[in-house]
């Protein structure tokens, strides 16, 4: 968890409160009308006091979203099954600037990005070094599968950004698409969909919720607004799956343990007791106090020590399991090995002094008069 929660998502989540507007399927006739209503949303909300950039995009990062087939413009053609896949977004302009997602070179989009003007993308720094990792991105063609009507140009890298989680470890090869180019997909087909406004304040971004709410029913009354929460609520709803996994492994190795030290100590109890003779009669004959500790605790450490060689074994053989369920575990991390070998050494030669203390008060005179 807390490699986790050290990973950088790619975005700034501070400061930023999201809410998906729900649009009904018909409600709109054609992307034109489509791209009208939001653009008049987006204007609405960037005049509230407070709000310093706001943007559109169908799917969130962490939640997932559209996977497409790319074609690149001068290579060969290969079936769909063949093509590389890639994250497609579709984003309006100021999204870039909501999230504080980096411009590394080029463009973002702007207002000229429009039907009717060349197709314009921007594209993540993965994408760039997986498809052109000796050439510049910029002026290169890219041709969606579900959108074959347009050759789109690469106007700018951004940077990468995780889009299912903070855990992802598949590349994060990305391609953005201007909210005002949206057209008919491959299947000529035009169903209105949802879009979800993520919004950067000054303040506290749930303060601002009420104003925004207002804005958007200015446009439309009858739309409504899901999912309202901020940024970092996302993320941490994004790892509460990871969180439960933790919480299930710390509180089986928080037993673990105890039964370690509980069962060490009672073994060596028992072991003092039948004991007892031997170490009076050792002491009448001269044992001092130090040597019966020495006895006791080394009878405990040596089957400790034993344990944790085979603990260590056995963890070794399932490292490998373990890293590919736990994000940051590595199947052969010595500093985790050494700690835990010592606390179970010391859990061990805790339990054992307890034995060893109750030994040296054994009564040799009393011992041997039971002889």
């Amino acid at each position: 968890m807390w490699a986790l929660h050290s990973v950088n998502p790619g975005f700034d989540a501070d400061h930023v409160v999201t809410m998906h507007l729900s649009i009904a399927r018909t409600r709109f006739a054609d992307p034109a009308q489509q791209i009208s209503f939001f653009n008049r949303v987006l204007d609405c909300v960037r005049n509230i006091p407070g709000i310093r950039s706001a943007g559109f995009i169908d799917d969130l990062p962490l939640s997932g979203g559209s996977h497409q087939p790319v074609e690149m413009q001068g290579r060969p053609v290969v079936p769909m099954a063949d093509q590389p896949e890639v994250d497609v977004r579709l984003i309006s302009t100021g999204y870039m600037s909501a999230m504080h997602i980096p411009l590394l070179r080029g463009r973002e989009f702007d207002d000229s990005d429009v039907a009717g003007r060349p197709g314009a993308v921007l594209i993540s720094q993965s994408m760039a070094k997986e498809f052109w990792p000796d050439e510049d991105p910029i002026g290169k063609h890219v041709t969606l599968y579900f959108f074959p009507g347009m050759a789109r140009v690469v106007v700018g890298v951004v940077g990468d950004v995780k889009m299912d989680a903070l855990n992802q470890t598949r590349t994060s090869s990305a391609l953005y698409m201007p909210l005002g180019q949206l057209t008919l997909a491959r299947d000529g087909v035009w169903h209105s969909f949802g879009m979800t406004i993520a919004v950067r304040t000054n303040t506290d971004p749930l303060s601002v919720v009420s104003a925004i709410g207002n804005s958007i029913r200015q446009v439309d009354a009858e739309v409504p607004l899901l999912n309202i929460k901020t940024m970092l609520d996302t993320v941490d709803e994004s790892l509460l799956q990871q969180r439960f996994t933790m919480l299930l492994l710390a509180s089986f190795a928080g037993l673990a343990l105890l039964l370690a030290a509980v069962g060490i100590y009672s073994v060596l109890s028992y072991a003092v007791r039948r004991r007892i003779r031997e170490l009076g009669i050792r002491m009448a004959l001269g044992a001092q106090i130090s040597d019966v500790l020495r006895i006791v605790v080394l009878a405990g450490v040596k089957p400790t020590l034993l344990g944790v060689v085979i603990g260590l074994a056995g963890a070794l053989a399932l490292g490998r399991v373990l890293s590919s369920v736990i994000y940051g575990v590595i199947a052969r991390d010595l500093a985790t090995f050494c700690t835990v070998a010592v606390i179970m050494t010391g859990v061990g030669l805790f339990a054992s002094m307890l034995p060893a203390l109750r030994a040296t008060r054994v009564d040799p005179m009393k011992t041997l008069r039971e002889e």
